[in-house]
C-alpha cells in the first residue's frame, strides 16, 4: 500500500492501494502511512521526504464506506471522534516531526486528500488539466475534518477560503497556484525530480507557517474588516440557499472564526469539535447515503442484467429533433458516438444540427469547450429526413411529441427499417410503455429512456422497463446511458412512472393550496423554505401550464381511488384557467408569475385572484401545514410508486428524486425522509390529514400494512 525508496538522502513514500482505480483514506492506509513516515524520521540518512502517489490521482477523499458506521448506535461517540481523530494526528505529526516534507500530487486531491497534501511543507502538482483539488465535504453535509478548515485559511486567507469550504468548489492546479495552497506546478514527468530538487536545494522549511513564531495568515483572524464582511456575505448565502436546513456551512463558518483566534493545536480540535455532532446527525447520514452511496451503485450500473456481455452503442438514431432530442444528440455526439438527427424532413432536422452547432459555439467562446471537442462532436453528427436514415442505427430514441398516436406511428416507421438487433427506446415523460409498445411487433427490444430538460445539464436518464421488456435491452439501455455519462434509475411501467407524478404532486399541492386561498407569496416561499430550489406555482411555470394541463387531465384518467376526484377537480379548474388566457408559463412570459422584459419575474397576483378566488373555501393555514402539505404531497406521491411496484429500490427512489426534481438534498429523499419521521408515525399523520384535507392524502394499504410492523425503507 505504501511503497518507500531512499536515494540520496530523500525517502519518496508511494501510496498505491491495490484494487482501487484511487486512492482514498482509510484507517488502514493511515496506519500504514505513519510506519512508514516514522521509518523515514528515525532514518538518519534520510534528510527529506517526498509523500505521493503510485496512481495518476493523488487521494481522492475519504473511504465513506468506512466512516459511515461511525454514526451508528453500536460505535460509541468517543471510538468514533478517536478514529477521526487518527488522520488528523497522523497530519500534524507529518508537519511537526523536523524533517522537511514535500507533497507531490499526481492528480486530484480532494477532501482527506487535500488536507494531507496541506500538512506537507511544500506542494507540488501536476499540470493535468483535470485534476481537481478541493474540500467537497460541504456538499455531503460535513465539515473537513482533518485540518482543512484551518490550514488553508492560514495558507490563503480567509476570503480566499471560503469558496472552497462553504461551496465545496473545487479548482484545477493553476488556481490552486494562483490562490497559493500550491507552490509548483510541473509537467508528470517532472513530478518527482521537482520534489527532490526543491528538498535538495534547501528550499523546504521543515516547521510549519503557522507553528513559526509571529504568525499572522494572510489578510488576519476573522475580526479583520474585509474579513468579517466575506464572513457575513457568506453567511447572507447560506441563509438564501439552504433556508436553514443543512448545519454544515454555519458549522465551517463558526470553525473558521473561532480557529483563527487560536493556536493551530487549539484550533484543530475546535474543528473536530464541530465535525463530530455532523457525522453523527441525520443530514449527513441522509446526504452521504443518497448523494455517494446511492449514486455510485447506479453509475456503477448495479440494477444491470449481469448475464448480459457489455456493449457500446456505435450509431445511435435520434428521431424529433426538437429541443429534447437536440440535447440527446449533443450528449450522444460528445461522449464519442456517431448520431443521425432525424425529422418530418431533412431541413428541420439540418436547423436542429445547426443549433447544436451555435450551441457548442457559444461553449467555446465562455471557455466550456475546445473547439478541437466541437469540431469532432458536431463532425458526428448528420441529418436525415426520413425513417431510412434509421436502418444502421443499433440504438433509435424517438424524442416526438406526447401523443400516443403520433408516437404509434414512428414506432411502426422505425421498426419497418431497423435490423434485427436494433434498440428502439422512447423519451417520454408519463405514457406507459406497455401501451406504447401496442404499436411495436418487437416489444422485447422496447424500453422507455426518460430524459430531463434541459438534457445537457441534467444528471438522470429514468430507465422504464415493460412488461415484455427483454433483460438484453435493458442491461444494453443502461450501457448507453453510462457511455453519455448520465446516471440511470430503473423502473417499473405505469402512468407518468416515478419522478413526473411526484413532480406533479408538488405542484398539485401547490396549486389546490392556492384554490384553497393560500396567498401564493406564502405557498412560494414554504416550497423554498423545505429546499426546494423553487416553490411550486414558479415550477409550474417552468414546466409549462400547458404541459402540465395534459398530464393532469392524462393522470386523471388513470388513477383510481377515492382520493382521485379530491386530487384533480379544484387543481385542474384553475390549470384550465390560465392555459385559455394562453399564459403557459415562462416560453409565453406569462403563467403564476409574469415576466417583463428586462425585469425579474414576479407574481401575478391580480390574475391570480381572479382565476383562484372563487374556489377559495377553506381559511388560510399557517406556515408549517403549508409546508407539510407540500412535503408530505412528495412522500405520499414516492410511496404510492413504490406500493405500486413502479419505484422498488430505496436509494433510486432518493436517488431519483435528488436528481430528478431536486428534492431537499438534507432530507436524503422519500424514503430516506418517511424513514426519519417514522413510517407509523408518516401513516397516522396521513390519515388525520386525510379527514380534514381531503381523501388525496389516503395512504396506500401497502404502507400501512409495512408501518404497522416496523418498516423502514433503510434497513
Amino acid at each position: 500500500m505504501i511503497t518507500t525508496t531512499v536515494a540520496e538522502g530523500i525517502a519518496v513514500l508511494a501510496i498505491d492501494m491495490p484494487g482501487r482505480s484511487m486512492n482514498v483514506l482509510t484507517p488502514e492506509l493511515a496506519l500504514g502511512l505513519r510506519q512508514a513516515f516514522e521509518a523515514a524520521i528515525a532514518d538518519d540518512a534520510v534528510r527529506g521526504i517526498v509523500v505521493t502517489s503510485g496512481k495518476p490521482g493523488f487521494i481522492a477523499g475519504a473511504d465513506l464506506a468506512q466512516m459511515a458506521p461511525l454514526a451508528s448506535p453500536e460505535v460509541g461517540e468517543d471510538e468514533a471522534r478517536r478514529r477521526i481523530r487518527a488522520y488528523g494526528d497522523l497530519f500534524r505529526r507529518i508537519e511537526t516531526a523536523g524533517k522537511p516534507v514535500v507533497g507531490a500530487a499526481t492528480g486530484t486531491a480532494l477532501g482527506g486528500g487535500l488536507e494531507l497534501l496541506l500538512a506537507t511543507h511544500h506542494r507540488i502538482a501536476t499540470d493535468d488539466p483535470s485534476a481537481r483539488f478541493g474540500l467537497p465535504e460541504v456538499t455531503l453535509g460535513l465539515l473537513p475534518g482533518a485540518g482543512g478548515t484551518q490550514r488553508l485559511p492560514r495558507l490563503i486567507g480567509i476570503a480566499a477560503a471560503l469558496p472552497l469550504l462553504v461551496e465545496g468548489r473545487p479548482v484545477d492546479a493553476q488556481a490552486a497556484k494562483s490562490l497559493g495552497f500550491v507552490d509548483e506546478v510541473v509537467p508528470a514527468s517532472q513530478l518527482l525530480d521537482a520534489a527532490r530538487a526543491a528538498l535538495a536545494g534547501g528550499r523546504v522549511n521543515p516547521v510549519a507557517r503557522w507553528d513559526r513564531p509571529g504568525f499572522q495568515a494572510p489578510g488576519g483572524d476573522a475580526g479583520e474588516p474585509a474579513n468579517a464582511q466575506a464572513l457575513r456575505e457568506q453567511r447572507t448565502k447560506i441563509l438564501a440557499r439552504t433556508h436553514g436546513n443543512q448545519p454544515a456551512p454555519p458549522a465551517i463558518l463558526e470553525a473558521i472564526v473561532r480557529g483563527s483566534q487560536l493556536p493551530i493545536d487549539a484550533a484543530l480540535a475546535v474543528e473536530l469539535d464541530g465535525f463530530m455532532p455532523l457525522l453523527r446527525g441525520r443530514v449527513a447520514q441522509n446526504m452521504i447515503r443518497t448523494l455517494f452511496f446511492a449514486r455510485q451503485a447506479a453509475d456503477r450500473l448495479a440494477r444491470r442484467p449481469a448475464q448480459v456481455p457489455r456493449s457500446k452503442v456505435r450509431k445511435l438514431g435520434v428521431l424529433g429533433a426538437g429541443f429534447m432530442g437536440a440535447g440527446i444528440a449533443q450528449v450522444s455526439a460528445l461522449a464519442g458516438i456517431d448520431v443521425v438527427l432525424v425529422d418530418r424532413n431533412l431541413e428541420l432536422a439540418m436547423a436542429s444540427r445547426e443549433g447544436i452547432a451555435a450551441s457548442w459555439q457559444a461553449d467555446v467562446g465562455r471557455g466550456r469547450l475546445s473547439a478541437a471537442v466541437r469540431d469532432a462532436a458536431l463532425g458526428r453528427i448528420s441529418a436525415g429526413g426520413g425513417y431510412q436514415a434509421l436502418a444502421d442505427c443499433d440504438l433509435v430514441i424517438e424524442a416526438v411529441a406526447e401523443d400516443e398516436r403520433v408516437k404509434a406511428d414512428v414506432i411502426a416507421g422505425t421498426e419497418a427499417v431497423l435490423g434485427d438487433g436494433a434498440i428502439l427506446a422512447t423519451n417520454t415523460s408519463a405514457l406507459p410503455i406497455d401501451e406504447l409498445a401496442g404499436a411495436s411487433v418487437r416489444p422485447a427490444s422496447f424500453i422507455g429512456l426518460h430524459f430531463f430538460s434541459p438534457v445537457p445539464r441534467m444528471a438522470l436518464v429514468e430507465v422504464i422497463v415493460g412488461r415484455q421488456t427483454s433483460d438484453e435491452t435493458l442491461a444494453r439501455s443502461l450501457d448507453y446511458v453510462r457511455q453519455i455519462r448520465k446516471t440511470p434509475i430503473v423502473v417499473g411501467d405505469g402512468y407518468g412512472f416515478y419522478t413526473t407524478r411526484c413532480v406533479d404532486a408538488y405542484c398539485r399541492e401547490g396549486t389546490r393550496l392556492l384554490a384553497d386561498g393560500v396567498d401564493p407569496a406564502r405557498i412560494e416561499q414554504a416550497g423554498v423554505a423545505l429546499g426546494m430550489p423553487v416553490g411550486p406555482l414558479a415550477l409550474c411555470d417552468e414546466i409549462g401550464l400547458d404541459v402540465l394541463q395534459h398530464i393532469a387531465h392524462f393522470f386523471r384518467s388513470r388513477e383510481q381511488g377515492d382520493w382521485a376526484d379530491d386530487r384533480h377537480a379544484r387543481v385542474n379548474a384553475v390549470i384550465d384557467a390560465l392555459v385559455a388566457a394562453q399564459r403557459f408559463g415562462r416560453k409565453k412570459g406569462a403563467g403564476f408569475h409574469a415576466y417583463p422584459r428586462g425585469a425579474s419575474k414576479h407574481l401575478d397576483t391580480a390574475f391570480i385572484e381572479g382565476v383562484a378566488a372563487p374556489l377559495a373555501e377553506a381559511g388560510p393555514p399557517d406556515e408549517a401545514a403549508i409546508g407539510e402539505r407540500l412535503l408530505y404531497a412528495q412522500l405520499l406521491e414516492a410511496a404510492r410508486c413504490w406500493a405500486e411496484g413502479v419505484a422498488t429500490d430505496p436509494g433510486e427512489i432518493d436517488l431519483g428524486a435528488h436528481l430528478g426534481w431536486a428534492f431537499p438534498s438534507h432530507l436524503g429523499g422519500p424514503a430516506a425522509a418517511i424513514d426519519d419521521i417514522g413510517a407509523d408515525r408518516f401513516v397516522a399523520r396521513l390519515q388525520v390529514m386525510a379527514g380534514t384535507l381531503g381523501a388525496r392524502f389516503t395512504p396506500p394499504e401497502k404502507l400501512v400494512a409495512a408501518a404497522a410492523g416496523g418498516f423502514r425503507f433503510h434497513p
